[in-house]
């Protein structure tokens, strides 16, 4: 399964590239044949890991509703991650969650990703609503969210809540062109 835009390629973190990742990060800049960053994996994203790893263990279904690596299109270079925190709630709500390496921001790449994988995820079934959160002083962060349809829900002490409603028309359409 694969997400291919312009100038993004972005695939879900399988069960052996989690491993990889967090045996050897280097193995996997190896095996994709790209420059290393010593940025990537960030912090974040290492703590992640074995919580994914022991969910996809448990159900493959999980496949998709974690992180995703973003590269861009030629292949060349990471520009980080994007993924959800797990599979819908009872309410039918994912949360989403973003990091782009420091050389690569502000080139818009957050947006493009955000949009693709909110459209992904709408084509699944259970998925009803996209939930993110960011810092209030990360103003980027929150722009990326705007543009990508998102509205502010709530506010927690710093933190500030979005989301996104999946549209009517959203539970029709399964034609989301993704290699599957």
């Amino acid at each position: 399964m694969e997400i291919n835009t312009e100038r993004l390629r972005i695939f879900p973190v399988t069960l052996d590239l989690a491993q990889t990742l967090m045996k050897n990060s280097l193995a996997f800049y190896y095996q994709y044949q790209l420059p290393w960053n010593k940025n990537w994996p960030h912090d974040g994203l290492k703590a992640m890991l074995p919580i994914y790893t022991e969910r996809l263990e448990n159900n493959a279904g999980e496949m998709g509703f974690g992180p995703w690596v973003m590269i861009n299109a030629a292949g060349e270079h990471v520009i980080g991650d994007i993924g959800f925190k797990g599979s819908p709630d009872e309410d039918g709500n994912i949360e989403i969650g973003y990091h782009v390496v420091a050389s690569e921001r502000n080139a818009g790449y957050a947006s493009e990703a955000v949009g693709e994988l909110c459209r992904w995820a709408f084509t699944k079934n259970g998925v009803e609503g996209i939930e993110a959160q960011c810092d209030k002083g990360n103003i980027p962060s929150q722009k990326v969210l705007i543009n990508n349809g998102f509205s502010h829900t709530g506010r927690s002490q710093d933190i500030l809540v979005f989301k996104k409603e999946k549209a009517r028309n959203d539970h029709k359409q399964n034609s989301y062109k993704a290699k599957e």
